[in-house]
């Protein structure tokens, strides 16, 4: 069997990521840095990150860039806003990936947003559209430093409604991590009693 075209071997490698690969992926799979570089010089791929590329013929998007942040960051998950978008909760966008990593793991770009955890059962990591991302209630808790009251507002319930949380699941997150002084759980904190006054109301909420 002929072996793989350089342009095959990527093709695949980012198939499943939007378009993004990790170069020295490519070279595990027989491709030459050389190869890369002609690649790029062609306008077949794109350097987005260190070692890290996207082939041009995909179009760029927030989810592109996420994968290629994490494929660059390596063990690492979607946080804060972008952990909202993979969510997909309502009002939610994010510029520029934003990701969590363990510390003292922490490389730093200026296109990315990194944030760093010595807890990392805090983040309560899964899998969610195939993408590594921090849990429900621990995004909820990053958004709530992040975002305007009304926007913490919108995303919260959108979670609510769609089944992502609910409000006896956030408090006993807070109980359990949100640990005075941390970012975001006093927020969480004012949301989840309001939505308990709201759900007492309305026996049909979740």
């Amino acid at each position: 069997m002929a072996p793989k075209s350089a342009v095959a071997v990527i093709s695949e490698l980012a198939a499943s990521t939007d378009g993004a690969f990790r170069g020295m992926h490519a070279v595990r799979r027989g491709v030459s840095r050389d190869q890369l570089a002609r690649l790029r010089a062609q306008g077949v791929i794109e350097r987005v990150l260190p070692d890290t590329y996207t082939l041009k013929v995909v179009r760029p998007c927030e989810a592109q860039w996420l994968r290629a942040a994490l494929l660059w960051a390596g063990d690492a998950a979607a946080a804060g806003r972008s952990a909202g978008r993979v969510y997909r909760l309502e009002g939610v966008f994010a510029p520029r990936p934003e990701i969590v990593l363990e510390q003292p793991h922490s490389p730093r770009h200026p296109a990315v947003v990194t944030f760093t955890t010595r807890d990392i059962a805090s983040l309560m990591l899964r899998t969610h559209n195939d993408v590594r991302v921090t849990g429900p209630e621990a995004t909820l808790v990053r958004l709530a430093a992040l975002l305007s009251e009304e926007a913490f507002e919108l995303a919260c319930e959108d979670a609510r409604r769609r089944r992502l949380t609910s409000v006896p699941a956030l408090r006993a997150y807070l109980e359990r991590f949100g640990r005075s002084g941390r970012t975001g759980v006093q927020a969480c904190a004012h949301f989840s009693n309001s939505s308990i006054r709201i759900t007492r109301l309305d026996p049909r909420s979740g």
